[in-house]
């Protein structure tokens, strides 16, 4: 929903209003007022002008395009509309007798002008008001002409004053009233006073569309999908949707099944790892071991040829627990070398018969030999 716009038309057509009125805005007001008046005034256009400066009285002000569009800027929604101007901008006091609901920008015959929607509350809307102008704090930047000031900043809006044309004169003087529209009226009329053409299908298509009201807030959910046209879209998004997750569970059940084998094979790396990193430190232990242990040099090459034999048990890897079991391993391999030596270095005497013990002069040869006298 655009709140402002800029657009080539001497006029506002009346259905034109409801496009620069935020939908939540229409709803609210609809809600409390079956029939809402909505009037589009011109508040300001490009050039100059010669507003009730207050303190001053009437000053000629030259409204550069830049203050234009930040007049229109410096609009608030709600802002207080307010019938005829008071001596003074204060609100204290006074009746408002509608609000801003909308704004835009209108380029007409090379000018900028600055458009306020207002929502005219329906006690007020017999007052007689085809005029509006803004009641504002502004910045003044003079040049040295007599009564002529020729840069206007406005600095914020503090309401807007609405009036009859033939009794007050305006500052700008192409401000006035340039649309009105009493919404949701069987009949409607145009500014002319000609009656607006019959409700049909096509007006009421452009009405949803400049308002930017969506079909859900016309319609309920079973309705809408009642529709082939929404029904059909729904379905096509829910089969997508349906292949889309088949695929997704596909890719899971794939992965699932992939994952025993990755685990298996994670499991495998990690122990060998772990089992590097204990032979590294064990090799790194063992020189220091054998030095404490005063082990001959063929034990040592033994036992540093058996090191990558060498398992840790456990999870612990802190040098306190290696120590320990690389001493158990080493007592197991010193066992396992003492029976080598055994199998490569026999004993030398291993298989000789023992000398014969002398025997006593006169004595029985035969003593000792298990032979009976005959």
């Amino acid at each position: 929903m655009k709140n402002r716009a800029v657009f080539d038309l001497q006029l506002m057509a009346a259905d034109e209003i409801m496009q620069y009125i935020p939908p939540a805005t229409i709803e609210d007001i609809k809600r409390k007022d079956e029939h809402p008046l909505y009037r589009a005034y011109i508040i300001g256009e490009e050039g100059e002008a010669v507003p009730v400066v207050v303190g001053r009285g009437g000053r000629v002000l030259n409204w550069l395009r830049s203050a234009i569009s930040a007049m229109v800027t410096r609009l608030q929604f709600g802002t207080k509309i307010f019938f005829n101007h008071a001596t003074t901008n204060e609100e204290q006091g006074r009746t408002p007798i509608g609000e801003l609901v909308g704004k835009a920008l209108e380029y007409v015959n090379g000018k900028m002008r600055a458009i306020a929607v207002t929502y005219i509350y329906p006690e007020h809307r017999d007052l007689p008001a085809d005029a509006a102008s803004i009641e504002a704090e502004v910045e003044l930047d003079p040049t040295g002409r007599s009564n002529v000031i020729d840069a206007v900043h406005v600095l914020g809006i503090s309401g807007i004053a609405v009036f009859d044309s033939k009794k007050h004169k305006p500052a700008f003087p192409a401000a006035g009233l340039v649309a009105q529209l009493q919404a949701w009226e069987q009949e409607q009329y145009n500014q002319g006073g000609e009656q607006m053409p019959e409700l049909n299908l096509e007006s009421v298509r452009t009405f949803l569309k400049s308002g930017a009201i969506q079909p859900s807030a016309v319609f309920d959910k079973p309705t809408l999908l009642s529709d082939s046209l929404v029904g059909d879209h729904v379905l096509s998004k829910l089969n997508q949707e349906y292949a889309r997750r088949m695929k997704t569970e596909e890719e899971l059940e794939a992965v699932k099944k992939e994952m025993p084998e990755k685990i298996t094979k994670l499991e495998t790396e990690n122990k060998t790892l772990r089992q590097n990193i204990v032979i590294g430190r064990a090799r790194e232990m063992a020189n220091g071991i054998f030095t404490e242990r005063k082990m001959p040099k063929t034990k040592i090459e033994f036992v540093t040829m058996k090191l990558p034999e060498f398992k840790i048990e456990g999870d612990t890897l802190d040098d306190a627990t290696i120590k320990t079991q690389l001493n158990k391993f080493i007592d197991s391999k010193l066992d396992e070398c003492a029976i080598y030596e055994k199998v490569f270095t026999p004993d030398p005497n291993a298989g000789k018969q023992p000398e014969p013990t002398a025997q006593p002069s006169g004595g029985d040869p035969n003593a000792g030999l298990g032979i009976d006298n005959v």
